[in-house]
């Protein structure tokens, strides 16, 4: 038997369970080696150190006392997604929604159209056609200022309550989570 492997034998000895001959063989080895026997008395005490160990008693308001010691710390710091950043993207996508349909819809007026058609080289022809595209807008502009104005509307009232949610509603709600996790 090798010292380099004797550790887990000696662990399965001290525990009863190896075969007998195997007993027999660490019984021997150990009454010759010296580095052997010192283990094998280490692994017998910590073996009846953990067979004395009684479980852990808490205290019987320990809960308490923890949950108190937990309010008791500063509220861990949050990083929060700056509001504006939250609108600026809301309104640039918005924005970017009602400039495609609008670009979509474009493509039905013939003026329009030859300025989508044009090629960069010819940026005078594209600009006289923009500027052409006008007189047939100029009946469907009321529609166009109507949904800007509507866009817009929508806007102020998603910034006010996003507003009012963040000075009003959340703290309350805050609060109100606080009271219902008390004992």
């Amino acid at each position: 038997m090798r010292c380099s492997s004797c550790e887990p034998l000696l662990d399965r000895y001290v525990e009863g369970t190896l075969a007998p001959k195997q007993a027999r063989d660490v019984e021997l080895h150990v009454a010759t080696c010296a580095s052997c026997a010192a283990l094998l008395a280490e692994i017998r005490v910590v073996d009846a150190l953990l067979a004395t160990a009684r479980p852990a008693e808490l205290a019987p308001n320990f809960t308490f006392a923890v949950m108190a010691e937990v309010r008791s710390l500063p509220a861990p710091h949050r990083t929060r997604a700056p509001i504006a950043a939250i609108l600026g993207g809301y309104l640039l996508g918005a924005w970017f929604l009602f400039t495609a349909i609008a670009i979509a819809l474009a493509g039905r007026l013939p003026a329009l159209a030859a300025f989508e058609n044009s090629e960069l080289h010819a940026a005078s022809q594209a600009l006289r056609a923009f500027a052409g595209a006008g007189a047939p807008l100029a009946p469907a502009m009321p529609a166009i200022l109507t949904a800007v104005v509507g866009l817009l509307v929508v806007d102020a009232i998603f910034l006010t309550c996003v507003i009012f949610f963040y000075r009003d509603v959340r703290p309350r709600l805050a609060a109100h989570l606080a009271r219902s996790e008390a004992p």
